[in-house]
């Protein structure tokens, strides 16, 4: 089986699972509204800020939303975390490469402000992290952490040339 077909399979084993399909379902219309709420609050970009928290419904409905969520397994989280390094030789950890950039990117587009954004992709990383270390779900690996990281910020690193190549800002043009 090619590479890029075990990715997709993957990605069809999670998304086919009842609980995932209703956490996205739930998520990103709880996510959409909150995120249009905060919107309108801050003056940020509304259609991306709705598809930004549609993005961070879709990343927490595949990675905590699965069977086994509420077993808690230890009182010492930490000690289960795998100490792996950033890698994107197997199919999950191209998943997890993938699985923060819708969030990142249209956050970026939303609120112009990358570092804020990176910042909350790698909160909610290290959250799910934690999440998988104190229940039965998934595995605490740093390798998931580094790769959804380093998969933000090529989505914020994206978000911020189109913010600048689709601006009409006067200092564009001065740079120009």
């Amino acid at each position: 089986m090619h590479q890029y077909s075990r990715d997709a399979y993957w990605a069809e084993v999670i998304l086919n699972q009842p609980l995932v399909v209703l956490a996205l379902v739930l998520g990103c219309s709880t996510g959409g509204v909150v995120s249009l709420a905060l919107a309108r609050k801050f003056d940020w970009r509304r259609v991306p800020a709705v598809l930004a928290g549609c993005g961070l419904a879709l990343a927490l409905a595949v990675t905590i939303a699965r069977p086994g969520v509420l077993g808690v397994t230890t009182l010492h989280p930490l000690r289960l975390c795998v100490l792996n390094d950033f890698s994107l030789a197997g199919s999950l950890a191209r998943l997890n490469f993938l699985m923060l950039m819708p969030f990142a990117f249209f956050g970026t587009l939303a609120t112009r402000r990358p570092g804020l954004v990176l910042l909350a992709s790698a909160a909610v990383s290290g959250g799910v992290e934690l999440v998988q270390a104190i229940t039965d779900v998934g595995v605490c690996e740093a390798q998931d952490f580094a790769n959804n990281t380093i998969g933000a910020l090529f989505a914020v690193l994206l978000g911020r040339l189109c913010t600048w190549a689709f601006s009409d800002d006067k200092r564009k043009a001065a740079a120009l």
